[in-house]
């Protein structure tokens, strides 16, 4: 008999049968994550860390990738699956074409730029708003306007391989939030899109819930709330809470890091969406496309 979470995957595989659907698996430094949309609707979204960044040696690295592409296969075994990969992949092209040609799959790594706008159009597809976009992920931050982005080496690997922002103890918060300061360019009516947002937003919420936290006003507050309720506790106290995805406590201290110094100039509107909505959407239209390329 069924149970739980196998009936939902097994009703899953059933609609996959009769309707097109598009599975997007983001590759990133920090997790892997994987979108089933239909049209407009998610099917599923699910976030698997994986710490990638902090892995040195590439056969480890390939187990690691290899153990959470294997349970996304078999959880839409029925879906043509279509994988992008972000900055650990930039650095690392080789690991990312071994795991396309073992399991068999299409994808591509994103350059800085596709990853920006592709992301960015997750919030404002027709590149008219006025908003700056901050993509937080394990190997670098993207800022990015409707006509301008930057590249910045501020992920929340790079910054934990920098300071010392361990639990319990955090000691070097302070330092990592100047460096941020520091390098962020000036911006107004922030978007804040990609895991440590969304993580942050969800311990001021007591949940993880996606639909919860999507349009939540993060403000310094809440950030430096957030800094408090870790401090003095250690990675194993904070999974036990329950509260954001495995793994994510190795990062989150850093992802405050970013977010304060974010949110000290202006409240932060947090978005749940990413590049991989964008690409969800433009493979079912047809292909991929690069708008900002004509628009430049």
């Amino acid at each position: 008999m069924l149970r739980g979470k196998q009936v939902v995957w097994y009703l899953l595989s059933k609609l996959c049968e009769v309707i097109d659907v598009v599975a997007v698996v983001d590759l990133g430094s920090n997790s892997f994550i994987l979108l089933v949309q239909h049209g407009d609707e998610t099917l599923l979204e699910e976030v698997h860390e994986v710490g990638l960044k902090s892995i040195e040696d590439e056969d480890e690295a390939f187990e690691v990738a290899s153990r959470v592409v294997s349970q996304i296969k078999a959880k839409v075994s029925d879906v043509p699956i279509h994988v992008f990969g972000t900055a650990i992949f930039r650095e690392k092209p080789r690991l990312f074409e071994r795991i396309v040609r073992t399991f068999d799959l299409k994808g591509e790594i994103l350059s800085e730029e596709d990853e920006a706008y592709f992301t960015y159009m997750s919030v404002d597809p027709n590149f008219e708003k006025d908003i700056t976009v901050f993509d937080l992920g394990g190997g670098s931050l993207e800022v990015v306007r409707k006509d301008w982005f930057v590249s910045l080496p501020l992920g929340t690997h790079v910054l934990n391989n920098l300071f010392d922002l361990s639990l319990p103890t955090i000691q070097q918060f302070d330092d990592a939030l100047r460096h941020v300061q520091q390098m962020l360019p000036s911006f107004t009516n922030s978007v804040g899109i990609g895991g440590s947002f969304v993580a942050i937003a969800s311990m001021r919420i007591g949940k993880w819930d996606l639909k919860a936290v999507e349009g939540f006003i993060l403000t310094r507050h809440d950030v430096e709330a957030v800094i408090r309720q870790l401090r003095g506790n250690t990675c194993e106290q904070v999974r036990s809470w329950n509260i954001i995805p495995i793994g994510r406590e190795k990062t989150i201290v850093a992802g405050c890091a970013v977010a304060l110094a974010i949110t000290k100039r202006e409240p932060t509107k947090v978005s749940t969406k990413g590049f991989r909505h964008t690409l969800a959407r433009m493979l079912e239209e047809g292909g991929i496309r690069r708008p900002w390329v004509r628009r430049g």
